[in-house]
């Protein structure tokens, strides 16, 4: 087989967080942290005394959004800038032991930002809180274009609560209320961090006209930690499509993976996974498709890139199927609610498409900017 570089292949889709080889030195930071226990929250909270970090890597956009938070309250001193997601882990980092300590403390995100976008962003932080890693929890705040209006428990991802893009007064205020229901009452969502991800509690879906490919690309998975028997083959696009509807009656808390080798079939699955969608199955279990023929070692962008979540190449190595398997974790812990929700109806980590006209609806698949 190809030995790669064990650098990422490219052609990921856009909505799948870039994998990061090393974890960012904010990170390291926050780990050696030697810092006594946090102090008594108070509960007497005024926009005046919150600390808050702000991503967002289009000038225009800071500029208007510090405009509206001055309206609310927030003072220009307690605001603290960045252009990507690494500059707010920073800050973060940072305010773990400087400002208003026994205030809260609220993260802003944008979705699209070079470097790190705020979904990648917003897992890390939920993973520094799940280890209980941080003195100060942040309220952290997706700030998204294709929403409308102030979104509470949006069902996707690792935000507290999304904002429109851009924001204003109105939107703020609503958000502050949010705010102190979570710091005073704890009110919130399970996050989508909360989710494991073991490669042997990956169902995997083998399909491919060749037996000898689809037994390769099964073979590589399973020596990567899946397990035997939660591997299925499919030899052609009838067999795929019933393979995935059986998938649907499954554990919703395992990520459904499918090796395709055949591309021309991708379009079916994206068509199942849309009329799930459009039809509000709440069983739904959207498959992490694996393009495994791709004929070079690497990729660039191409029009099948979004039929795909991951590619392999046809002679791929573990250190691909490592990366690979790294993709697909971030997809699946940046997606959904957490394990509590997960337990209860059995209902996936996608529900239900969103209804713009109604507060609290599920969110979209994927934020877009």
């Amino acid at each position: 087989m190809y030995e790669s570089d064990g650098r990422p292949f490219a052609g990921q889709r856009s909505d799948v967080p870039p994998v990061r080889p090393r974890t960012p030195s904010p990170m390291r930071q926050i780990s050696t942290l030697q810092a006594p226990p946090p102090p008594a929250r108070d509960l007497d909270v005024a926009p005046a005394n919150i600390d808050i970090i702000y991503a967002e890597d289009e000038e225009v956009f800071r500029e208007t959004a510090i405009h509206e938070l001055l309206k609310v309250g927030f003072q220009r001193q307690n605001i603290h800038e960045a252009d990507n997601g690494i500059g707010a882990l920073e800050h973060l980092a940072r305010l773990q032991m400087e400002g208003h300590l026994t205030m809260p403390l609220l993260v802003l995100l944008d979705v699209r930002m070079p470097g790190m976008d705020g979904r990648e962003c917003a897992l890390q932080i939920q993973e520094l809180v799940k280890k209980k890693m941080l003195r100060r929890e942040p309220f952290v705040i997706c700030i998204s274009s294709i929403h409308r209006q102030v979104t509470v428990d949006e069902g996707k991802g690792n935000f507290q609560v999304v904002l429109p893009k851009p924001i204003n007064k109105a939107f703020l205020e609503e958000a502050f209320d949010l705010l102190i229901k979570w710091w005073t009452l704890g009110h919130g969502r399970q996050l989508a961090a909360w989710k494991t991800f073991d490669p042997s509690e990956l169902e995997i879906i083998a399909a491919d006209e060749e037996p000898v490919c689809r037994l390769a690309a099964s073979a590589a998975f399973i020596r990567a930690g899946v397990r035997n028997d939660s591997v299925v083959e499919a030899e052609d696009e009838e067999e795929l499509m019933t393979s995935l509807a059986e998938a649907q009656s499954g554990d919703a808390r395992r990520p459904l993976v499918v090796l395709l080798g055949t591309e021309l079939w991708a379009p079916r699955i994206r068509q199942f996974v849309e009329e799930a969608k459009m039809a509000q199955c709440r069983r739904r279990r959207e498959p992490f498709v694996v393009c495994t023929s791709v004929d070079s070692d690497r990729i660039g962008t191409t029009s099948a890139v979004e039929q795909f979540h991951a590619f392999l190449p046809k002679t791929f190595s573990p250190a691909d199927v490592k990366w690979c398997l790294e993709f697909c974790r971030l997809w699946w812990q940046t997606r959904g609610d957490g394990p509590e929700l997960d337990k209860g109806d059995g209902d996936d980590d996608s529900a239900s498409e969103p209804d713009s006209a109604s507060e609290g609806s599920v969110g979209s698949a994927g934020f877009d900017d």
